[in-house]
């Protein structure tokens, strides 16, 4: 669950030390939003296309903040010649179609984006078997269900659908303030995420990749492909996590909050974080195998939990059993409908079911 961060607009002047005429200039908008997270951040490059990159929500107050910001700048939404989306979550992706309309620039995002980006509430309807499944398997209480499915069903609201005009992937390379910036794919926090690296200043554009405040959620979606395996998102947001600290970033440069002058020492902090969090669901086992909702619902019990709440949390403690289970200390076993997750002893070898 996400704690809300109040970030004032500002500008960051970014350049490397080696030479005077590498010098990036990028406007961070900081943009109001409803939710809990707070404030998210879009960045603005005035040098080459005036370019975009994440929108805030469909909501009357981010786009007035959001033109008012960009008027400080001599700048108004039907300018804007390229927007970037870094994932599809709501809160950065909401005004994509109005400013599309209104500019006619070129939208660019990762491919496994383009689905929600073009119909949101089509491609969560085609997700829902996918989490019944995961849900009855977990043991998930049916009003708990019903409070996660009201929290989905009201997300498209937030979000104009739009069509990206270029999809980019990992190795592309994109201008921005006059310098190159190569896309990195780093799926974890989404299936769709993307960080931008320009590798003179060391700058990472970290979208919801890294925040400096919160721990980014790795967040439950369903395989790309009919019936192929489940993604483990937490496990990949770790290795993902680990490859942009081995850059040696000097910023990063997140969606939400402030500005990371510490990557590696960030990284360190959630790596023993998820380390704490797994040995302690490990411990949660010893006594009889649980269900998914049964270890959310202990880990989270000191907590005022809500519809959206309850997603994220069973997203986590399924992400630490995924851990779990690569480590080869815990297994899934079903039990009729019901999947338990127990320890397993030394001995044990291959999977088991009641």
């Amino acid at each position: 669950p996400f704690v809300p961060i109040r970030v004032p607009p500002f500008m960051a002047v970014l350049s490397t030390t080696l030479t005077v005429q590498s010098q990036i200039v990028l406007h961070c908008l900081s943009i109001p939003t409803p939710f809990p997270v707070g404030p998210v951040n879009v960045y603005l490059s005035e040098s080459g296309p005036l370019t975009l990159i994440d929108t805030g929500p469909k909501w009357d107050e981010s786009r007035a903040a959001l033109e008012a910001a960009l008027a400080q700048h001599g700048h108004r939404l039907e300018d804007i010649r390229q927007l970037i989306l870094t994932h599809h979550h709501v809160d950065h992706v909401g005004l994509a179609g109005e400013i599309a309309v209104r500019s006619g620039c070129e939208v660019l995002t990762h491919p496994r984006n383009t689905p929600w980006l073009m119909d949101y509430a089509a491609e969560r309807a085609r997700h829902l078997p996918f989490f019944h499944r995961i849900w009855e398997e977990s043991g998930v209480p049916a009003d708990i269900i019903a409070q996660m499915e009201a929290s989905g069903a009201s997300m498209p609201k937030w979000a104009d659908p739009v069509t990206p005009t270029r999809e980019i992937i990992e190795g592309d390379t994109l201008f921005i303030s006059g310098a190159a910036w190569r896309v990195y794919h780093t799926p974890g926090h989404a299936g769709g995420l993307i960080c931008l690296w320009e590798p003179g200043t060391r700058t990472l554009l970290a979208s919801d990749h890294f925040i400096r405040d919160i721990s980014s959620n790795p967040i439950l979606e369903p395989p790309s492909t009919m019936n192929g395996p489940r993604p483990k998102r937490l496990v990949e947001y770790l290795y993902h996590m680990q490859r942009m600290a081995e850059l040696q970033p000097a910023r990063a440069l997140p969606g939400h909050g402030e500005v990371i002058e510490d990557v590696t020492g960030l990284v360190r902090q959630r790596l023993a974080f998820h380390a704490r969090r797994k040995e302690r669901i490990l411990k949660m086992l010893e006594g009889h195998p649980q269900t998914l909702w049964e270890l959310t619902e202990a880990s989270f019990s000191n907590r005022v939990m809500h519809g959206i709440d309850w997603f994220l949390g069973c997203s986590e403690i399924l992400g630490h059993l995924d851990l779990l289970e690569a480590d080869g200390v815990v297994r899934p076993v079903h039990h009729g409908r019901l999947v338990k997750w127990t320890k397993v002893s030394p001995t044990e070898h291959g999977p088991t079911a009641d």
